[in-house]
């Protein structure tokens, strides 16, 4: 028992080490994590609290996805970055494309049209540059396009940005991402 209260009592010192007394009281030296405080967005009605919850929840649904595809693209450019010759780069892209499509191309295809669109711009939010961009860039702009043209028939846009400061939407979303620890302001 007196080695517990011993031990009390050096911790207590060593937090001593971090105060100082003014007019008798001791007062503790402390660095504390940061917190960031989101609010709630208002809500003018149900059906507006409604649209934020359906939103949330589609939006915890692909994020997971956004951060894949995000990464997977990081990894490719560096293994790309290492290989000179043209021929080896497509082989690589190929070969990767290969395994998305066999990874996650059932998952995907499950996505609702406003679940495909929402992972559109969070790749976007993720790398800074559209999936339209990184198709061109990666395959051809004729694949690009014909992808394009094949999002638009499904009310998506593969040249969707993420822009929170103007849409309204993007600024939901990202309320979301911060409000749930997925992202740190």
């Amino acid at each position: 028992m007196f080695l517990l209260g011993m031990h009390f009592l050096v911790n207590a010192q060593d937090t001593l080490l971090n105060s100082f007394i003014i007019d008798g009281d001791t007062l503790l030296l402390e660095t504390l994590q940061e917190v960031t405080l989101v609010e709630l967005p208002k809500f003018s009605s149900l059906e507006e609290k409604k649209k934020y919850y359906i939103l949330k929840r589609k939006v915890l649904k692909v994020y997971p996805y956004a951060l894949v595809s995000s990464n997977k693209l990081d990894s490719l450019y560096l293994d790309l970055n290492s290989i000179d010759k043209k021929r080896k780069k497509k082989k690589l892209i190929k070969e990767r494309e290969k395994f998305l499509r066999e990874e996650f191309a059932e998952k995907l295809k499950k996505l609702t049209r406003s679940e495909g669109l929402i992972l559109v711009k969070l790749i976007y939010r993720e790398q800074g540059k559209t999936v339209h961009s990184y198709i061109k860039e990666l395959k051809s702009g004729i694949s690009a396009g014909f992808w394009q043209i094949t999002a638009k028939i499904y009310d998506n846009n593969l040249k969707a940005k993420y822009n929170p400061e103007k849409n309204q939407e993007d600024a939901l979303i990202e309320n979301i991402l911060i409000r749930n620890g997925l992202v740190i302001n």
